[in-house]
């Protein structure tokens, strides 16, 4: 993980501490997330919320530089993570604190390795078994990751959960709430199982593309 000129002393420090806590109180799943971004070539960026694209985004960072590697091949899951950029919005850390880190670490951090998935995948150059999800799958496993652990950690992170429609209580007892999750893809992004949005791939510009397209054949 490398932090961008724009993230100060003390907010690196938050964001390290973020990474740590979900390590010590996540599940397998979500402790592997965190190392995930710890030992990858992640660009972590802050900026405001209307820069960013909400409490935080992710995008293929240098797309071209990208684009040759997968036409190299061999990228391994962690290399290709030098061409991803994770960014979290300032209110994301103002507003929220700890929580809101946490949170946009496990859902961005899922998303981060979606990207890595893809461009490994691509660079392999094997049709069969490329990674290229579409938004709905995307967003259903970031979502659905993230009140896992808001349900795991308890107390007001259950609390913000159900605030956001990822989980319900009843009769005392807090569970997953996917029909929230679903509404929540459906309000927010326009996004169901009919219309399950653009695959990943699509979503740079220009587009990235397996190691076997045609165009990069003639390179």
């Amino acid at each position: 993980m490398r932090f961008d000129a724009s993230v100060p002393e003390i907010e690196k420090q938050q964001i390290l501490q973020a990474l740590d806590d979900i390590k010590n109180y996540g599940d397998s799943l979500q402790r592997s997330t965190a190392k995930f971004i710890v030992q990858s070539a992640i660009s972590v960026y802050i900026g405001l919320a209307e820069k960013v694209g909400g409490s935080g985004s992710v995008y293929i960072d240098r797309i071209i530089q990208a684009q040759w590697a997968i036409y190299r091949g061999g990228l391994s899951v962690l290399d290709a993570t030098r061409f991803i950029r994770l960014n979290i919005a300032r209110e994301t850390i103002d507003t929220g604190g700890q929580r809101g880190i946490e949170g946009t670490l496990i859902h961005e951090g899922k998303h981060a390795q979606d990207f890595a998935r893809m461009i490994a995948s691509f660079s392999a150059g094997n049709e069969y078994k490329y990674f290229d999800p579409t938004a709905f799958q995307r967003e259903y496993s970031a979502h659905l990751t993230a009140a896992f652990y808001l349900m795991r950690r308890g107390g007001e992170y259950a609390q913000e959960g159900i605030d956001l429609g990822l989980l319900y209580q009843s009769n005392g007892k807090i569970s997953i709430n996917r029909k929230g999750i679903r509404a929540r893809l459906k309000n927010n992004y326009g996004l169901t199982l009919e219309t399950p949005g653009k695959r990943l791939s699509n979503l740079s510009f220009p587009k990235i593309a397996p190691r076997d397209w045609r165009f990069w054949k003639l390179l």
